[in-house]
C-alpha cells in the first residue's frame, strides 16, 4: 500500500510538464481552435476545447503536486519539531542529574529550604551551607555495593554521567535542536565549574587528604567571594540558560524548575 502511494506521488511530480509539453505540442501543430465565423463559445472549435482541457489538467496536476508538498513538509516539520522536544527533554535530565546531589535536599534538610531553581543556588546563605558540607563525610547515597559513598566520590559520579549522557543527546539529536540550544548546551558542557571543579573533586581532596584520609575538606570554593565568584555563578547562570530553552518547567521564583522526583 505504502509503495503504491509513492509510485502515485513520484507520478505526480512528472505529470505536470509532461501534460504542459502535450499542451504546448497541441497549441502549435494541431488543428484551429477558433471558429470567428461562429456565436459564443461556439467559436470554440472541438479542438480547441481539447486544449482547454489538456491545460486544465496541467492545471489540476500542478496544484496536486504543490498541495502534496505542502502537507509533506508540514510532516517533516511536525516529526523534526517531535524529535527535537525528545532531545530537550533528555537534555534537561541530563542537566539535572549532573548536579541532583547538589540540588536534592540530602544537603539542605535542617538547615534551609532545598533550591527550586538553579539561580537559588547563588543566594549567599545557601551558599555558605554548601560551602560547610565536608566532601570527605559519608553522604547519605547507596548503590547496592554495601560501602560507603562520600560526598566528593558522588558529586563526581553524577558530573561524569551528567556529562555523558549530555554529550551523548548532542551526538543523537544535534540536527534536530536548534543552535541557541547547542550553543548554551556546550557552554555547560566546557563551564569551568563542571570541567575543573566538579570532574576533577576527588583530585581536590585527595591532594587535601594525603596525610590524613579522614581530614574534613569543605566545599570551599563554592564560597561567596572574589576567588571563587566566577566559575561558581557562570555555571547556574549557564545552565538556567540552557535549561530555559529546552522549556523547562517554571518554578514559583520564574526561573526553570528542577525536577529531581
Amino acid at each position: 500500500m505504502i509503495k503504491e502511494k509513492n509510485h502515485r506521488f513520484r507520478f505526480l511530480d512528472y505529470a505536470p510538464p509532461i501534460v504542459a509539453f502535450i499542451a504546448a505540442i497541441a497549441a502549435v501543430v494541431g488543428s484551429p481552435k477558433w471558429d470567428t465565423a461562429a456565436p459564443g463559445f461556439a467559436k470554440i472549435t472541438p479542438f480547441g476545447w481539447l486544449v482547454l482541457a489538456i491545460g486544465l489538467l496541467a492545471l489540476i496536476t500542478s496544484l496536486s503536486v504543490t498541495s502534496r508538498n505542502k502537507r509533506e513538509q508540514v510532516r517533516q516539520r511536525q516529526t523534526k519539531e517531535r524529535i527535537a522536544s525528545i532531545g530537550k527533554h533528555q537534555l534537561l535530565r541530563a542537566f539535572q542529574h549532573a548536579v541532583h546531589p547538589i540540588a536534592s535536599d540530602s544537603i539542605w534538610r535542617r538547615q534551609c529550604r532545598e533550591p527550586e531553581s538553579p539561580l537559588d543556588l547563588l543566594d549567599p546563605e545557601r551558599r555558605k551551607v554548601l560551602a560547610t558540607l565536608d566532601l570527605n563525610s559519608k553522604s547519605p547515597y547507596a548503590d547496592g555495593s554495601f560501602e560507603e559513598i562520600k560526598w566528593f566520590s558522588m558529586l563526581e559520579r553524577a558530573a561524569r554521567e551528567g556529562s555523558e549522557e549530555i554529550t551523548t543527546t548532542l551526538q543523537i539529536y544535534a540536527s534536530y535542536l536548534s543552535p541557541e540550544i547547542m550553543d548554551a548546551t556546550t557552554k555547560v558542557l566546557y563551564s569551568d565549574f563542571l570541567r575543573f571543579r566538579l570532574l576533577h573533586i576527588h583530585d581536590i581532596v585527595q591532594a587535601n587528604t594525603y596525610r590524613d584520609a579522614n581530614r574534613p575538606v569543605p566545599f570551599f570554593w563554592v564560597r561567596d567571594d572574589e576567588m571563587h565568584n566566577p566559575d561558581y555563578e557562570e555555571f547556574w547562570k549557564l545552565l538556567t540558560h540552557a535549561m530555559t530553552l529546552c522549556g523547562a518547567e517554571a518554578a514559583t521564583n520564574g526561573q526553570p524548575k528542577f525536577s529531581l522526583h
